[in-house]
């Protein structure tokens, strides 16, 4: 949705809100829309006016959560997550997004701890695997983490992301030749991809020096 389609939609809702100034949902909207403006001041004002009225609403925590994320402000944006998973513990995306605060804050073992519990959440999703191998990889563990993508893989054959990253292991340990057997078919589902194409070409120039 452009920006014009999401103001119009703001001013809709602004007059519905007139006639249900209580009303969570609308509330919850009027933040949404602000936040993809980069409006996040705005958007707080109007997620903190619905959790007035539903402070148990674990949408409307991870919605506040998101503008927090967005203004950089991660103890808060950590705090709202945990009050989204408190009324929600299986709450996907609240998950996701805390295990990638711990990421960002080079907090692995956390990170790596939600990533594996998204997994058991929902097996048959591969992008759960891919996000608990990118963990794995960045705390160094190599081999977990190929497992992870592979699954990824075998859940999504289009899944070329998994494949890039499998590569870019293997070429970080050595293995040229397996490296670019990846990069390879990562590139015959996203010929575009400019990493693999960037490591391949690497990988062919390593081993045509030696």
């Amino acid at each position: 949705m452009d920006e014009q389609k999401i103001k119009a939609l703001i001013k809709e809702i602004e007059g519905e809100l007139q006639q249900d100034p209580n009303n969570t949902d609308l509330l919850n909207e009027m933040g949404i829309g602000h936040q993809k403006l980069g409006a996040y001041e705005e958007a707080l004002t109007y997620f903190n006016k619905a959790l007035e009225k539903a402070p148990d609403d674990h949408k409307l925590h991870y919605n506040k959560a998101n503008a927090l994320f967005e203004m950089q402000r991660m103890e808060e944006a950590m705090h709202h997550y945990l009050n989204a998973l408190e009324h929600r513990p299986d709450h996907v995306p609240s998950l996701t997004n805390l295990a990638d605060i711990y990421r960002i804050a080079e907090q692995y073992e956390e990170a790596i701890e939600l990533f594996r519990y998204i997994t058991k959440l929902q097996p048959e999703e591969p992008v759960s695997h891919l996000n608990l191998g990118n963990a794995y990889s960045y705390r160094g563990m190599g081999k977990e983490a190929i497992e992870a993508y592979k699954q990824a893989y075998e859940l999504d054959s289009q899944q070329y992301e998994a494949l890039n990253n499998i590569g870019l292991i293997l070429k970080e340990n050595g293995h040229l030749e397996s490296a670019i057997e990846y990069f390879e078919k990562c590139l015959s589902i996203n010929p575009a991809y400019e990493p693999a194409q960037k490591d391949l070409k690497a990988c062919k120039e390593s081993l045509g020096d030696r």
